[in-house]
């Protein structure tokens, strides 16, 4: 276990959370916003389930405690090198975020309360300055969710991205 809070365990994921990472990831406009390819049948799925169990290091599945089903997963990841060449970011110590959850779990704080968690454990046990978090601009609902637990806009880029330019905003949340 990784990371425990009232209502959640974050922790690697395990072969057995497969078909609960198939009921959230293979949705069309979670992968889309996420900016992953489609993920429509389960041999798609299983690459990227196999991806974040065996070989993404901090990839923490959402274990929701009340069930003990995964209900979405949260990475941990260096902060890309395009973004620590930002003068706020100089001298530094960050890690990146990016996460995602089940439609049927949202707007009940429990991302809320797992990205609250993670960035604590990133400032009080590992010394972390900033925790790094980043949208598509067409995202408006990250954009939002992001501002209310106090993330701030370090930059607005365009980039290319499968092939077309894309607007990304790049956030981060500061060590108080």
């Amino acid at each position: 276990m990784f990371v425990e809070t009232d209502r959640l365990i974050l922790r690697k994921f395990r072969e057995e959370d497969f078909a609960d990472f198939c009921a959230y990831a293979m949705d069309e406009e979670m992968c889309r916003m996420m900016g992953n390819d489609l993920m429509d049948t389960e041999e798609a799925a299983r690459i990227t389930f196999d991806w974040l169990k065996d070989k993404e290091e901090r990839s923490y599945a959402l274990v929701l405690k009340e069930t003990d089903h995964v209900i979405g997963n949260l990475n941990i990841v260096p902060v890309p090198g395009h973004l620590l060449e930002l003068p706020a970011l100089a001298g530094k110590q960050g890690r990146s975020l990016s996460f995602c959850i089940s439609r049927q779990y949202r707007r009940q704080g429990l991302m809320s309360e797992a990205v609250r968690a993670v960035t604590v454990h990133l400032f009080e046990e590992e010394g972390m300055d900033y925790v790094q978090c980043g949208y598509f601009d067409f995202n408006a609902v990250s954009g939002a969710f992001q501002e209310k637990l106090g993330f701030t806009r370090l930059a607005t880029m365009e980039i290319d991205f499968k092939g077309e330019r894309v607007v990304t905003v790049e956030n981060a949340l500061w060590k108080k």
